[in-house]
């Protein structure tokens, strides 16, 4: 099972305003899918400033897109349900538990720290 740490200090969340991205340089802060790549790919977290979808990063398949029928690729929905929670006006103990469950029933870890 991989493992995905969400450093709280650095995740934006919740409703916010134009702001939403992978990455987030004005405010030091990346969702929960910009931690996730930020770890998996392992790229610099410039690399995700102003791309708002998996998609916008990953050339290729990956846990968080799927091959469309233009050849191109497109948000899974992991990433499509991950985004919604990490973006709804709910709890922050509810959107913790909320992702927790969703990214286990796909076989991943997630730990919130900080």
């Amino acid at each position: 099972m991989k493992t995905i740490r969400i450093n709280r200090a650095k995740w934006l969340r919740g409703s916010v305003d134009s702001s939403n991205y992978l990455w987030c340089s004005e405010r030091q802060a990346g969702c929960c899918l910009g931690h996730a790549i930020h770890q998996t790919a392992k790229c610099a977290w410039e690399d995700l400033a102003g791309k708002s979808l998996p998609s916008s990063y990953y050339d290729k398949s990956s846990f968080l897109t799927e091959a469309v029928l233009d050849g191109g690729f497109a948000s899974n929905e992991l990433a499509n349900e991950a985004m919604s929670i990490n973006d709804a006006n709910i709890s922050e103990a509810s959107r913790e538990e909320r992702l927790t469950e969703l990214f286990r029933s796909y076989n991943i870890k997630l730990e919130f720290y900080n």
